[in-house]
């Protein structure tokens, strides 16, 4: 899309006419598919090695590309597109930039970069160790695509404002804390990422949002917004951007709901919705949604909920559901087993029964994850229910003291994780002779720890 390949097509976004495009390359053996998502689509790709170096032969006789190994040092480079694969951490500049079009950096050791590209349109930085943007980068006007997920900057400047043409914003994972007001001018935004994952899920500020200018509501091509700190009366003013297909919220309080439910319900194309309480003992409260958006396809609540929310039963598009601390008196299961196209289920601290009942449903679940559950003694799968189920991970169920009955039904079960489980749960699948190994012996990948 940055480079500007994808050619408009009435009726479609040009993220769906680019997704058109992997699915054909991937049907013509052009790409070879490594992980799809619950809908099937391709997630990751590879190029067969030998494919793959004949389209860098091409690529270099073209001047469409050049891969950097750090085999020998470039002089002079006339090419469109520079990958860097290793360096020693100083890229030496060198003529012929000026016309370059993309500089891709997959070497976590880079931290200067070239001058004088001021065509450049994509700038891939991700995970380079760089704590400071030189002010060139601002000057870059016909940037599409700046990629700064995992460096260790720590503010963005407000001459980020400059960027006109960007598109594509990515500051995951950085040590960012909030945007500067420069971004409310650019218009021609389409995706801004910009939370952090601290990689505990049982910690409740497992994610966390960046603080957002009030003046995000500017950006009406704004597809993806993910995730900011709702603060002032920033959830009021998202009602207007119907036009969003991705949304993650933060810090959102009990006294929301109204402007929440009445946001959430404008944006009939999301597809993607993330909501995160300000703390764990702050109640999450959204049953003011008379009608969610009909196509979202993955749901993550974050934060203490009275009641299972009747809309549940209405996400039959629902392919992926994360429920964090909800801390549930009442059973969830019955609410969500009829969702035909749940693939995924994360549930971490999300009921404080002592019983987890999966008797019917669950068609085209494919993974389960149950995490923390302090009380949880018993789980029962009926003969039937989930036969997709491929992955099935228990942590940190401490009362847990058996295998859950019923595993021997899941024949399709590749993969059995539990980690941080009593010793006696451990006991009783290890060996041969142990208790419940006849129940586990069909699953190839047993994991504890």
């Amino acid at each position: 899309m940055a480079e500007g390949f994808v050619e408009k097509f009435e009726g479609s976004t040009l993220e769906e006419v680019a997704d058109s495009y992997l699915v054909k390359l991937t049907f013509r053996n052009m790409l070879q598919v490594v992980t799809r998502n619950s809908y099937g689509r391709p997630r990751r790709c590879k190029m067969h090695d030998i494919l793959r170096e004949l389209a860098l032969s091409i690529s270099v006789k073209e001047k469409f590309g050049v891969v950097h190994d750090g085999g020998e040092e470039m002089i002079k480079c006339k090419a469109r597109r520079i990958s860097i694969h290793k360096t020693d951490g100083e890229f030496k500049s060198f003529t012929g930039t000026s016309k370059l079009r993309s500089f891709l950096v997959f070497n976590k050791s880079l931290k200067t970069l070239p001058s004088g590209s001021k065509m450049l349109r994509v700038l891939d930085l991700e995970n380079a160790p760089i704590d400071e943007l030189p002010d060139e980068v601002f000057k870059l006007f016909n940037l599409r695509y700046l990629n700064l997920r995992g460096t260790l900057l720590k503010k963005l400047p407000n001459s980020i404002g400059r960027l006109l043409n960007l598109q594509t914003l990515d500051i995951r994972d950085t040590q960012i804390e909030a945007l500067p007001r420069g971004i409310g001018k650019l218009q021609n935004m389409r995706h801004l990422i910009m939370y952090c994952y601290t990689k505990n899920w049982n910690d409740f500020r497992y994610f966390i949002g960046m603080q957002a200018p009030s003046n995000i509501g500017q950006l009406k091509n704004l597809q993806t917004l993910c995730s900011f700190e709702a603060k002032g009366d920033l959830i009021r003013q998202i009602r207007s951007m119907t036009q969003l297909t991705s949304i993650g919220i933060d810090n959102v309080k009990e006294a929301d709901e109204t402007d929440l439910c009445i946001s959430i319900q404008n944006m009939r194309l999301l597809r993607v919705l993330a909501i995160k309480v300000t703390n764990e003992e702050e109640t999450l409260r959204m049953d003011a949604l008379s009608c969610p958006p009909p196509n979202l396809q993955k749901l993550f609540l974050t934060g203490k909920l009275e009641n299972v929310p009747q809309w549940f039963r209405s996400l039959q598009n629902l392919t992926d559901l994360g429920l964090q601390w909800s801390r549930l008196e009442e059973d969830l299961l019955p609410h969500i087993a009829a969702l035909t196209h749940l693939g995924h289920l994360t549930l971490t601290n999300a009921y404080v029964g002592k019983q987890l009942c999966f008797n019917t449903g669950f068609p085209k679940l494919t993974d389960l994850q149950i995490r923390n559950f302090p009380q949880l003694n018993e789980i029962i799968i009926e003969k039937g229910v989930m036969p997709n189920l491929k992955s099935l991970y228990i942590k940190t169920c401490m009362e847990l003291k058996t295998v859950p009955k019923g595993i021997e039904y899941l024949q399709n079960l590749q993969e059995l994780v539990l980690a941080s489980v009593l010793m006696e749960l451990q006991n009783r699948i290890e060996g041969e002779g142990s208790v419940d190994f006849p129940k586990v012996q069909h699953i190839p990948k047993i994991y504890i720890w």
